[in-house]
This record gives structure tokens, sequence and C-alpha cells, in this order.
């Protein structure tokens, strides 16, 4: 692991709407595994009969080529299975802040994990599969394939900024992958997010630890690690923060029928982490395809048997992934209520 040490921290961006409010977050010190949890290291975990072996229904699966794999990124684990892997070697997931934090250099506030370079010959991207772990130089902290290779689990529930959840439908994940073809997906701050139980070739971990010398407010229910601070907000106009929340002057620090809760926020009366997740089901309610021919040359380029790009609307990200799938198209790229797919 690599020690990286704790600051203050502007954490978000501008590119969507759930990187923003940007709000200054106190990182305590933490450590970090330098490399993606490989194959064979998490071979070790299974052979001890603590994680479950890896999944190897896709060729892009590690465990589908174990043989050659070993020092590639373990791939096609769900987030249960990162977590009991972490817990195997006594430490857990990042939070999404460590996370940020970790791989924009803390304060340095790099565009990538390496620098502010754009990311050809830094990283495994625009690749048919993973590479192996240390095939590119360290970045910031003397970390590697923070940006890159494969996408990270980190152990918070997806939802709105500043704070972090009790519980949810899905789990964050960071840091774009060896698949990606457009610079965006490639930006630190971007947050992407998966029900615990999915998983895929595009996703992998690695594991963090809280020092016990480390002074921070611990999480009661997970005392191995600390729990979100929030010093500051950027509030929209006539609206600052308060300690738990944006508020207008005069406004208590919470809503009625909200209460308090440190690293929390303020959170329903009386609220619980739930005992499982709820399924996740996909909305497909008003999905639709509409041609988009300017991108063929694309399609046709990158995806051989599917040259006809089409634009999806409507529903949900999921709901337009089965709609477009049961057709046989392949998503070419992913935005705000749209996905662009190349087809048959």
């Amino acid at each position: 692991m690599r020690h990286v040490a704790g600051g203050e921290f502007w954490v978000g961006g501008d590119f969507n709407d759930d990187e923003r409010p940007l709000f200054l977050a106190d990182v305590a010190d933490f450590c970090l595994d330098e490399t993606e949890v490989t194959l064979g290291s998490y071979h070790e975990c299974v052979s001890a009969g603590a994680c479950k072996r890896a999944g190897k229904d896709r060729v892009t699966c590690s465990e589908s080529r174990a043989a050659s794999r070993g020092s590639h990124p373990v791939n096609c684990v769900d987030f249960r299975q990162a977590e009991s892997y972490c817990s195997w070697q006594k430490a857990r997931l990042p939070s999404e802040v460590e996370w940020e934090y970790a791989a924009r250099g803390g304060s340095k506030y790099y565009a990538y994990s390496w620098g502010n370079e754009q990311p050809d010959g830094h990283t495994c991207w625009k690749q048919g599969g993973t590479c192996a772990v240390k095939s590119f130089a360290a970045g910031a902290f003397g970390l590697y394939d923070m940006t890159g290779n494969v996408w990270e689990w980190t152990s918070d529930w997806y939802g709105p900024y500043p704070w972090s959840r009790l519980d949810g439908h899905a789990r964050v994940y960071r840091g774009g992958s060896w698949s990606r073809r457009f610079v965006k997906w490639m930006r630190p701050q971007l947050r992407n997010r998966s029900p615990e139980w999915e998983s895929g070739s595009h996703l992998g971990f690695r594991c963090a630890v809280t020092p016990a010398s480390v002074a921070c407010p611990r999480d009661p229910d997970h005392p191995d690690r600390c729990l979100r601070v929030v010093k500051d907000v950027r509030c929209s106009a006539g609206r600052s923060f308060n300690g738990s929340r944006c508020a207008s002057p005069g406004e208590p620090r919470c809503s009625e029928g909200y209460e308090e809760r440190p690293g929390h926020g303020c959170i329903h009366a009386g609220e619980e982490v739930a005992a499982q997740t709820q399924k996740n089901e996909a909305d497909t309610q008003g999905v639709q395809a509409q041609r988009s021919p300017e991108f063929d040359g694309d399609c046709s380029s990158n995806y051989p048997g599917r040259p006809r790009a089409y634009r999806y609307t409507g529903g949900d990200h999921q709901g337009r992934n089965l709609v477009s799938r049961n057709v046989g198209c392949k998503n070419r790229d992913v935005g705000a209520g749209w996905n662009s797919c190349c087809c048959p």
C-alpha cells in the first residue's frame, strides 16, 4: 500500500449534475493499494475460502484466461466480492471522496491521476481488454492505474452531494476503463454506479486502510473508517452552508422532519441503514430509438457487424441498455438521458 497524506479538498466538478455542488472535505490520512487487486492476488483469497471465484462468462473477464492474466486486475467481480477480499486483507474499500482525492493528487487537483496531459500513452484505454498492472508509470502518491484499466468499486452508496447516504440502490465506482474511447470517461470526478450484485469486465477494485493512529471522527457502524467531514459547500445564490445543508438565512440546520446525523447531513428522522439493498428495476417506459447516421463511420470502425448508429432516449440508463441490447445493439457512448448505440 501507499500512504496518502490527507488534507482539505474540493470534491466534484462541472461536467455532470451529480458532480455538484462542489464541497470542501477534510480527508484524513489513509493507505491505498498501489495497484488494482490482481487476479493472482484474488486467487489467494479464493484458495483461502474467503472469496468467491470471479466470473468468466466473457472473454474479457480475466478469469476466462487465468493462466496468462495473473498480473492483470481481477474483474467480473461484484461489490460484495470486492468487499470480501478487502475484509480478508483486514482492509476496506475506499470511500469515493478518498478515491477522488488520491486520483487527483490531493490539493494538486490533477485532471488525471498522472497530471494534466491527455490519456494517450499514460493509461490502459481504447483497448480490447485489461492491461497488466504497472504497464504505465505511477501517478499521484505513487499509485498505478487510478485512471483507466478497470473502473474501481468504492464503499459509497450513490446519492446527491455533499453527504454520503445510509443506504441506496447502487454503489459508486470510479476511474474509467480499458474499453473507454472518449476522454470524458477518464475524468477522476466522474461518478458511475451499479447495484451491488452487478459485475462486468470493465470493473475491479483496490483496498484502503485507515491506520489506527489516525485521528478522525469514526463511523460507529464501521470503526475502521472515518466519517465524511464537510467543511463548506458552494451553494446556489442566496443560500449558504450551515454545517448540515445549504439553507437560506434564518432557516434551521435541518428541515422539519429531518435530523442531523454525523457524516450524513440531514436525514429523515428515525431513518436507519437498510438491512439489504433493494433491487433496482430497469425503467423502459418511453424508450425510443432515432437514427444518428453521422456516427455510422465510428460504428463501422469500432463495432464490425453493427454499422448503424442510433440514439436511444426515454426510460432510465438500465432501461435503454435493456431495450437496445434486446435488438443486438452495443453502447457507443452514454450521456444524461441518452445512449448512443451501434446496431446491426
